[in-house]
């Protein structure tokens, strides 16, 4: 009788813990643990107001002169293969982008599933830098897994529409007109990661990013994009001459 109540008091005590948990208010995880650290850590994020649960709910984001809705749903049913998966919808001003994540004992998959931004909407975060945005920029089921905090693969594709920028030469703002650009990125059999960035005309990368399994970035820049930008370069070079190139260890 006694082991009977007490499995009874367990139950309970249980069904209590998770309701409680289940029916967390967002707002008060927010203002009790996470409020401080993002303000110290996050200069010109600010976070109007929070709604709904720790499970599923809103908030409403301001960061520096861009105002977001940012929604998430966490699917707790992921618990039993001990991964935590969770979907955020992101609506403001400079666009949408949808993505999901989950998080496992040591690995964490990123799908961002679809993203729509107009660049332009995110000059103002750069004026100081003297650059100027446009366009509208694609991106398109971008797969990303990160295992013991290293890059295990990333994939997908995504798109600028070109348009009008500007940019600090030296003491010079140039302008200039920039066509449309596709982007891929793939990930062969070795566990290279390689991200290429190219216009409609060319059968080549203008820009070619690589990620290899020792954590070594390396970036190339071919004369094709000067020659997009009508900025001057020996003309006994070729187009697909790299003319930029830098290399850093990231992990």
């Amino acid at each position: 009788m006694i082991k009977k109540t007490l499995f009874y008091i367990l139950i309970f005590i249980v069904s209590l813990v998770v309701f409680l948990i289940s029916t967390l208010p967002a707002s008060l995880l927010w203002e009790k643990a996470l409020q401080q650290e993002v303000k110290n850590n996050v200069v010109g994020l600010d976070v109007a107001s929070v709604g709904g649960t720790l499970w599923k709910g809103e908030a409403l984001v301001r960061y520096k002169s861009l105002a977001m809705v940012v929604d998430w749903d966490v699917d707790l049913s992921g618990l039993f293969t001990f991964t935590l998966p969770i979907s955020i919808d992101v609506n403001g001003q400079a666009g949408n982008i949808s993505l999901s994540v989950e998080i496992g004992l040591s690995q964490i998959a990123l799908m961002l599933n679809k993203a729509e931004v107009e660049l332009s909407h995110l000059t103002p975060l750069v004026k100081r830098k003297r650059v100027s945005l446009d366009g509208k920029l694609l991106l398109k089921e971008i797969l990303l897994l990160v295992e013991d905090q290293k890059v295990v693969s990333l994939s997908g594709m995504g798109s600028w529409s070109g348009g009008d920028i500007a940019y600090p030469v030296g003491r010079q703002v140039h302008e200039r007109n920039l066509p449309k650009f596709q982007v891929l990125a793939e990930t062969n059999n070795e566990g290279l990661v390689h991200v290429g960035v190219r216009d409609s005309d060319v059968s080549f990368d203008v820009i070619d990013i690589s990620l290899d399994t020792h954590g070594e970035a390396m970036v190339r820049v071919t004369r094709r994009l000067l020659d997009l930008a009508a900025e001057e370069w020996p003309k006994n070079s070729k187009e697909t001459d790299v003319v930029f190139k830098v290399k850093k260890v990231i992990y």
